[in-house]
């Protein structure tokens, strides 16, 4: 077994810059940190950010769990040499499974490889990974969200975020290549002049393509041609309020249906935001204390082959009400956690809640006339802020929002799942809308608690019946205009599942608006990018009705565990990541009046 030391310093160990010779004579710029002496397996980080600059406080808890650490970067980024047609273009895991064959040919390793990362360093574990190099032991994943409606078109509708991503993305390589030119790396200068090229832009590529397609199809992990060729031990990481928009959703549908051949998986599911998960050259501090211990046990036992009892585990564990200590990400902890065999779990209970015309959210199914029962709210002029508690105490104009409480709760409701909400509506302007939705926790006070969001265009409407079963999923492939004063049924899942208990006493509340149009720089507490779902709505001023009737039976499915209580006390609302809170103190039904 190789030795652990707790007290490395940078200069107890190797620092190694320099190129990995594809096959086709592509360069890729690494950097190696190691130990002095001895042979050992190594994690390697693989991304398109700086990667291949990444600093000894990022490498430091592997090479003190026993690892040696290498940093990539993908062809034409950072430092690295290419020709690429576009950011996601496969040839970012041919490459990738290159570097994995020559990290284990080094007299260094003892020829086994891991692999980690969060967001795009953990999407492109699974490109690496269905090109199958013989040396790849493990992929440990999170932050996993790609493709059209998981990250840019979510719902249908361009997120602001993927334009800033890009922007941020481009800075940051930029970063890393100065910081290789300052260590002494003198062919990164030239190479960034005259040796990569990316043919097609992502952002110009992705606002060509407002519906999905053939290119959307190819350029996503989430087909057997990808996820479906990974056969090596796979542990994914996930957080139901990922401001990077459906990675949660994602990350569960991965697990469930495409990872058919790996044997050994693990699903890690709770609350909180997109670096949950590590390892990040700049954030590292934000990962969970206990997620980067069940990280590195998972390594541990299919990397180095130490028998933890990892295998004999169940597949997935859900953290419940995860809180930070004293604003301590190390320190979080659950309130409690539970496994499950399979997801979604079985004994979930889908039981629904209609929507009313006086604002309530109703166990009794709703009688009357199709039309009876209306309301209106004015599009597009309100929608609530998650982006961080700062916005969210700015309660929406309430002409233009729609909300829905139910009653208190005389027992726990413990929800487990994806709530899916189903809408008849009708426009009065135009051919369009769009639907931003939140779900909401209210306590005895009044306070109120962002859960998750939900959005959708209307025009996109159209469900892909083969892929739809524990969430609504949508093809995106034709648009369907809307005809003023026409009735519409609109089903739709949330942007995530979630895992929450409505105490006794508490309310659920829904709230049906606009999408929000502002990209915010703070989370709940603090310090991060939240709102990634930050989009421009669609179409002109409209008076939007929803109904509530017989005909016409607006509803939300909540999935919910029969006779399961809260473990723990309710945490400090200030102490969850990704759930901004507001104290509120009466109910605001908003809406028009109509007349």
């Amino acid at each position: 077994m190789n030795p652990i030391n707790t007290n490395l310093t940078e200069d107890d160990v190797v620092r190694d810059i320099g190129y990995v010779s594809m096959a086709d004579g592509t360069r890729i710029a690494h950097i190696t940190w190691r130990p002095k002496s001895g042979h050992y397996p190594t994690v390697f980080w693989y991304s398109h950010y700086k990667a291949s600059a990444a600093p000894f406080e990022m490498a430091k808890q592997f090479l003190e769990a026993g690892y040696a650490f290498v940093g990539a970067n993908f062809p034409a980024t950072g430092c690295s040499e290419g020709i690429v047609e576009y950011w996601y273009d496969n040839k970012e895991g041919v490459y990738g499974a290159e570097v994995v064959e020559w990290i284990a040919r080094q007299p260094w390793s003892d020829g086994n490889v891991g692999m980690i990362g969060n967001s795009t360093p953990g999407v492109i574990q699974f490109w690496v990974a269905a090109e199958r190099p013989p040396h790849l032991r493990a992929i440990v994943a999170s932050g996993i969200g790609d493709g059209y409606e998981n990250f840019v078109y979510v719902g249908g509708i361009f997120q602001l975020g993927a334009a800033a991503w890009e922007v941020t993305t481009k800075a940051t390589q930029a970063a890393g290549a100065e910081w290789r030119i300052n260590a002494g790396d003198s062919q990164c200068a030239a190479i960034r002049r005259g040796k990569q090229v990316v043919k097609r832009g992502f952002l110009d590529e992705v606002r060509s393509r407002p519906l999905k397609d053939e290119w959307w199809d190819a350029v996503t992990l989430a087909r057997p041609e990808v996820a479906g060729k990974v056969d090596v031990p796979t542990m994914i990481v996930a957080s139901w309020q990922d401001e990077s928009c459906r990675c949660a959703s994602q990350s569960a549908r991965l697990f469930t249906h495409l990872l058919r051949s790996v044997k050994h998986k693990k699903l890690l599911l709770m609350n909180g935001d997109h670096n949950v998960a590590g390892p990040h050259p700049t954030m590292g501090v934000r990962s969970y204390g206990f997620v980067d211990t069940e990280q590195m046990r998972f390594l541990d036992r299919w990397v180095k082959g130490i028998k933890n009892g990892v295998e004999n585990e169940a597949p997935v564990t859900v953290f419940w009400d995860v809180r930070e200590v004293a604003g301590n990400a190390k320190k979080a902890v659950a309130g409690w956690m539970t496994t499950h065999e399979t997801w979604p779990e079985p004994t979930i209970e889908r039981r629904p809640f209609y929507l009313t015309a006086d604002a309530a959210l109703s166990s009794d199914e709703p009688s009357g006339n199709s039309t009876d029962g209306a309301r209106a709210y004015l599009y597009p002029t309100a929608a609530e802020l998650v982006g961080s508690s700062e916005q969210f105490a700015l309660q929406p104009y309430s002409p233009g929002v729609l909300n829905y409480r139910t009653e208190p709760s005389d027992s726990d409701m413990v929800m487990l799942g994806n709530p899916e909400v189903t809408l008849y509506l009708s426009i009065d302007y135009g051919n369009d809308t769009d639907l931003g939705l939140s779900l909401k926790d209210i306590d005895e006070e009044g306070n109120v608690l962002f859960l998750q969001g939900g959005l959708l265009r209307a025009s996109l409407r159209a469900i892909d019946k083969e892929q739809t079963c524990e969430e609504v999923i949508h093809s995106f492939r034709r648009s369907a205009k809307l005809v003023p004063s026409e009735i519409y049924e609109i089903r739709m899942s949330l942007l995530n599942p979630i895992a929450h208990v409505v105490r006794q006493g508490h309310c659920l509340e829904l709230t049906i608006g606009a999408p929000c149009s502002i990209l915010d720089q703070q989370t709940a507490p603090h310090r991060y990018p939240h709102n990634f779902q930050s989009s421009i709505p669609v179409g002109g001023p409209s008076v939007n009705r929803v109904y509530h009737s017989k005909k016409y039976p607006s509803k939300i499915l909540l999935p919910i565990i029969p006779g399961a209580v809260a473990q723990a006390s309710p945490p400090d609302p200030l102490a969850l990541r990704g759930q901004p809170f507001r104290k509120q103190t009466e109910f605001v039904p908003g809406g028009l009046p109509i007349l």
